[in-house]
Formats: structure tokens, C-alpha cells, sequence
């Protein structure tokens, strides 16, 4: 008895699934206070959510209410958060700072080598990746919410992004909406303009 069909119907499925879902390697950096974390150290964790910091940007500090209120919501659930910091200009004693400033109780990775938010592709602050662990992909990448425009905002969000990617993640299923552009403060790569030069000898590990 063979069993063609179901194999050509997993393959297709794996395809479909893989299509826009950006995979992504485990990595280790320090936070603000210099301890050590690893994206994927705990294995009980299904979905990552990775915001995308940077000092003084006004669209981050807007933001935190939301990150909070996504935090509330899943509560207790194997739900991990995390923060991002790829800009060059911040270190950890000013991330520290900001962190202190703006009520900020998470860890925010400094990604001073930039190779991190190389990887990820980031382009601005107030990103948020959600990131399923058991496939090790991007489920979703954008604003938390739709709370937050260009120049205005409104009083409550229409469609929470985050929630529903989240809520996928954890039923096992793939987000309606997986990608909506950030409106954050762009990053500042100075490295993506000599993409083409060869990298230094000693850079890859």
C-alpha cells in the first residue's frame, strides 16, 4: 500500500507555509543590563514577540501602552517579550536610561554589531515581530495595532495585529495578516551601503 497522496499533500502544505514566513536563526545578545539572552533559550515559550527599540523615538514611547496591553493579554500563556535595540548611536548605559525614563521592565537587546537587525531585515523602531518558535519563523511583522498613523492617532485601535498573530501562533495556525510596514524611526545602517564590499575575514564565526 502506498501512501503517495498524503506525502505530495504535506510537501505542498510545507510550501504554502513557507512562502512568506521569514525564518529565523537563534542569537544571543545582552540586554541593558548586561545579562546574556538567547531568542530561542526557552523551550516552552511558542511565540516570541520582539519589539524594536530605539532611544527618543516618540512612535516607541507611543507604543508602550500597547506592548503592555498585548503583555496583559497574554498572561500566564507561553507568550515570551522581548525588546530590540539596533541603532548605533544608543549603548546600554543610555538604553538603561531611556528604559528607566519610559517604564520599561524588558529586556532590550543591544545589537551594537548591527548583525542581528541585519538578519531581520529591520528597518525602523516600533516594529514588532512575532516569532513562532516551533518553526522558527517570522509569523508576523508591523505595528502592534492600527492605533498609531502617520501625524495622527486614534483614540483605540481597529485591528490588533499582534493579538491575532499571537493567537495564530499559538493555535498552530498562520496569521490572517502577516506583514503591514512599520511607522517607526528608521535605522540607521551604515553597513547595507557596502553590501557589495567583502566582509571582513574575521566577522563570520
Amino acid at each position: 500500500m502506498t501512501h503517495r497522496l498524503p506525502r505530495l499533500t504535506v510537501i505542498a502544505a510545507l510550501l504554502a507555509a513557507s512562502v512568506s514566513a521569514m525564518p529565523v536563526d537563534n542569537f544571543a545578545l545582552t540586554d541593558q543590563t548586561g545579562t546574556g539572552h538567547e531568542l530561542f533559550d526557552e523551550g516552552d515559550a511558542r511565540a516570541i514577540v520582539l519589539m524594536v527599540q530605539g532611544n527618543g523615538c516618540p512612535v516607541v514611547r507611543n507604543a508602550l501602552v500597547d506592548l503592555t496591553a498585548v503583555r496583559k493579554r497574554f498572561e500566564g500563556e507561553p507568550v515570551r517579550f522581548l525588546m530590540i535595540n539596533s541603532n548605533l548611536q544608543d549603548d546600554d548605559a543610555s538604553i538603561r536610561a531611556e528604559a528607566e525614563a519610559w517604564g520599561i521592565d524588558l529586556p532590550v537587546l543591544v545589537d551594537d554589531t548591527q548583525q542581528v537587525g541585519e538578519a531581520l531585515a529591520l528597518t525602523r523602531t516600533a516594529e514588532a515581530l512575532v516569532i513562532d518558535a516551533r518553526s522558527r519563523s517570522i509569523a508576523y511583522r508591523g505595528p502592534i495595532n492600527d492605533r498609531l498613523v502617520y501625524e495622527r492617532q486614534r483614540k483605540e485601535a481597529g485591528n490588533h495585529y499582534v493579538i491575532d498573530a499571537v493567537t495564530a501562533v499559538l493555535a498552530g495556525e498562520r496569521p490572517v495578516v502577516t506583514s503591514i510596514e512599520a511607522i517607526g524611526c528608521l535605522i540607521n545602517f551604515p553597513g547595507r551601503d557596502q553590501v557589495s564590499a567583502p566582509r571582513d575575514k574575521h566577522h563570520h564565526h
